[in-house]
């Protein structure tokens, strides 16, 4: 099937266009918002020749100081996006022996910032490609404010007293004598079966990854629901990562909309952010009926 190029919005996209089945309403995961224990900027740290240092900032916009030791480790993400460490014999491009961290323990006081510093040092023994580790920021309960203090049990029984404190990690790449960029495809689209009325819909995307680097970017979902109704985004996912020892990404992606009306279309888009702004790594337009 093709669209009539005649028409404007979605309904110009050329090429092949598949058909997109019932799109049933889906449930909507809603997560109980708490407040921040540390923000942290950037997520993601990219070095390379041309950038050897970058800084960390972490932001404290509680009421209590916090002290962390800041730790390497190395971590693999599975295709649902969750971080867990290596197996024994798994293979990993470790970046933690050609890293230094100034300092290596850091106390941010309440309502403060204050900044880690990591750089990149190569060696006459390292290959090229792409390396990965995870800088931990681990905190020190012992000297830290509790993040959280929750209690369990009230009156005369037994009554336990729960401080919470967080530790957080994020990826730090080298990129060391490495050029091309990765090919990324969205591989697959379908609609997640609906499990209760009136909540937004779902699409699960499966995206694959090949070649010698990593991929970084945002996930948008536009809609047109007539040739004369203007495009709008109904979903977005940033900060999607698919590492090197990774081939596949598997997304839940929530919408704006509880129902897709019959003989809308919809765009799904895998675009490149920071070293990758402009990059459109694929693109597929569907239309539910």
């Amino acid at each position: 099937m093709r669209c009539n190029p005649e028409i404007r919005g979605l309904y110009r996209k050329s090429g092949s266009v598949l058909i997109l089945m019932a799109l049933a309403t889906a449930m909507l995961v809603m997560a109980t918002p708490v407040r921040a224990d540390m923000l942290i900027s950037p997520l993601r740290v990219l070095l390379d020749k041309d950038n050897q240092t970058a800084s960390i900032i972490l932001n404290n916009p509680s009421d209590g100081a916090r002290t962390y030791r800041l730790e390497w480790v190395d971590q693999q993400m599975s295709e649902d996006g969750v971080y867990r460490p290596y197996k024994e014999g798994e293979s990993r491009q470790s970046a933690s022996s050609y890293l230094r961290l100034a300092p290596r323990q850091i106390t941010v006081a309440a309502k403060s910032s204050q900044s880690v510093r990591v750089s990149f040092h190569s060696n006459a023994d390292m290959a090229p490609g792409e390396y990965r580790s995870h800088l931990l920021f681990k905190v020190l309960e012992d000297v830290s404010e509790p993040y959280s203090v929750s209690k369990i049990g009230a009156g005369e029984g037994m009554t336990m007293q729960l401080n919470m404190q967080l530790s957080m990690s994020i990826p730090v790449v080298i990129r060391y004598r490495v050029t091309a960029q990765p090919n990324v495809k969205i591989a697959k689209v379908e609609p997640v079966p609906t499990t209760a009325p009136g909540q937004a819909a779902q699409l699960a995307v499966v995206l694959q990854r090949s070649g010698v680097a990593s991929s970084f970017g945002r996930v948008i979902i536009e809609m047109q629901v007539t040739p004369d109704a203007p495009v709008e985004k109904i979903g977005q996912a940033d900060n999607i990562s698919i590492f090197t020892d990774m081939a596949e990404r598997r997304l839940i992606l929530s919408l704006r909309d509880s129902s897709i009306p019959a003989g809308a279309w919809l765009r799904i888009a895998y675009e490149g952010t920071d070293e990758y702004a402009g990059v459109l790594w694929d693109e597929k337009v569907f239309q539910s009926r």
